[in-house]
């Protein structure tokens, strides 16, 4: 029975394990952007976020195996003089071990991070997506996310 819940320290080594995972998975989708498979947080940074008042690390656990996780930011903040300020939940990182996939674990997590947009008084959830991770945007698709703007590029 997967447990959804507000992460331990204990859990950080766990949840580092997942950062590679998902730098391998970016490193293998833009290898012309990603150059490291180190993960953007270490245990110490994770263990850091924890504390963080404006952050919500949360874990799917079974059996003491963190089989995914979500990170989380409350935003309250104005972007920019034009644009009207608003809170928001930006989603930094929602990951599930690959034999988990499809197994309700991501889906968990993220219904885990609407509750705690809505208990916070977010207006909604942001994230970033890149274009090569199409079971990704599919997932997130399926969860009620739309576009809300692009960003694009062109190699030199």
């Amino acid at each position: 029975m997967i447990k959804i819940a507000y992460a331990k320290k204990e859990e950080a080594k766990q949840i580092v394990e997942l950062l590679k995972y998902i730098c391998a998975v970016h490193r293998k989708g833009r290898p012309d952007v990603f150059i490291s498979d180190m993960p953007k947080y270490d245990e110490e940074d994770v263990c850091r976020l924890i504390d963080d008042e404006n952050t919500r690390i949360v874990t799917a656990t079974e059996n003491g195996e963190v089989k995914g996780y979500m990170i989380a930011e409350i935003k309250d903040e104005t972007p920019h003089p034009h644009i009207r300020c608003m809170k928001t939940l930006y989603i930094d990182d929602i990951c599930v071990k690959e034999t988990e996939a499809h197994k309700g674990v991501g889906t968990a997590l993220f219904k885990e991070a609407e509750r705690i947009g809505k208990e916070t008084g977010c207006e909604r959830i942001d994230l970033n997506v890149w274009s090569f991770n199409e079971p990704a945007i599919e997932f997130y698709r399926k969860m009620g996310l739309q576009v809300s703007r692009m960003h694009m590029e062109k190699k030199l």
